[in-house]
């Protein structure tokens, strides 16, 4: 046995003789021609394979999960679909806040059995806040039910909580429907009422716009034998803004209507546009009914004047009665106020 040779006389370990033996072997053994060709034929056959396993490692770090879309919705409720959970998405590192347009029965928030799924569970008067820990997996839900303090219907909303892949809800609005008849019943008679002054205001625009000239005026009964008495109030001192100035005041009275023409010049920097007018005793302050605030132009510009007209309704002040008149734009940044004035 000790005769035989070593067909790989190498071992790692091996001494200077025993490397040069190796190679001996190898250059006569293999069709590389010489240890050294040998070796580099190696390593021409192993660098795809380096290659081939470097790239698989960068394709697996570029594989990162694509971030979910976070959206915000609307949910309303009612009494037919109240005991029906309502779907939320909800997502590790992401907050869900579930806000409410009625008071919620803290004490009565009901949370299936999560687990310790969940990171933050935060109840307030009007609002949820909730962050899973982990992730719910496929087919998996979570239910939440939340009741209303108030005894209206309907009484609970019911959510299902759920993980998508692709989105999470983070800011949902959740609003009751219908609301309690009483509440209904209120704001009808609120509306009933604005329609009913907004009515009134029409009609009597309605019939300024069929009254035409005098001839117009006269078959809509806004002119009689009375005629139209017209004068200019003395010692008329304007306030307000600096930059507005009230010049050639002029009242218009009638039977059925009156009016007050007033030529104002802005003195500011910004432009002007009158669209409220508040006509009230100077004395007592009691309101008058203002129907209109008319000017030709679309506002007074900078170092500009235009003349404004204000119309009110029938008189329902005695003559020659001293009148407080104030013009607002719509902002209500500048007004333009004469304190006292005849009319």
């Amino acid at each position: 046995m000790g005769s035989e040779k070593n067909p790989c006389p190498f071992v790692p370990g091996q001494s200077e003789s025993d490397w040069k033996s190796w190679a001996s072997w190898y250059g006569s053994a293999m069709p590389f021609g010489s240890p050294l060709r040998a070796l580099q034929s190696l390593a021409r056959l192993a660098l795809p394979l380096v290659l081939l396993t470097g790239f698989s490692a960068m394709a697996q770090s570029q594989e990162v999960p694509r971030a979910r879309e976070m959206k915000r919705r609307r949910v309303s409720l009612s009494v037919a679909t109240a005991d029906k959970p309502v779907e939320l998405h909800v997502a590790p590192d992401y907050l869900t806040a579930l806000e409410f347009d009625s008071p919620v029965d803290r004490n009565a928030v009901a949370l299936e059995d999560s687990g310790g799924r969940l990171a933050l569970f935060e109840v307030n008067g009007r609002s949820v806040v909730l962050k899973p820990a982990l992730e719910l997996g496929p087919g998996r839900s979570v239910e939440l039910t939340i009741p209303f303090a108030d005894g209206a219907a309907p009484s609970r909303v019911v959510f299902s909580l759920v993980t998508r892949p692709s989105e999470v809800d983070t800011q949902v609005m959740v609003a009751r429907l219908p609301r309690t008849a009483e509440a209904i019943q209120a704001e009808l008679d609120e509306v009933r009422a604005a329609c009913s002054a907004k009515d009134a205001e029409l009609e009597a625009l309605r019939v300024r716009t069929v009254a035409s000239g005098p001839a117009g005026m006269i078959f809509a009964g806004l002119l009689d034998k009375r005629g139209v008495k017209a004068e200019s109030p003395e010692s008329l001192l304007s306030q307000g803004g600096s930059d507005l100035v009230a010049r050639d005041v002029v009242t218009y009275l009638s039977s059925g209507w009156g009016a007050v023409a007033l030529r104002v010049r802005n003195t500011g920097s910004d432009a002007w546009t009158p669209v409220e007018a508040r006509l009230s005793m100077a004395t007592s302050g009691e309101r008058i009914n203002v129907l209109a605030v008319r000017m030709k132009e679309p506002r007074i510009e900078p170092g500009g004047a235009a003349l404004v007209v204000v119309e009110t309704g029938a008189p329902n002040w005695p003559s020659g009665a001293v009148l407080r008149l104030e013009l607002r734009d719509s902002a209500g940044g500048q007004r333009l106020l004469i304190p006292r004035f005849a009319f």
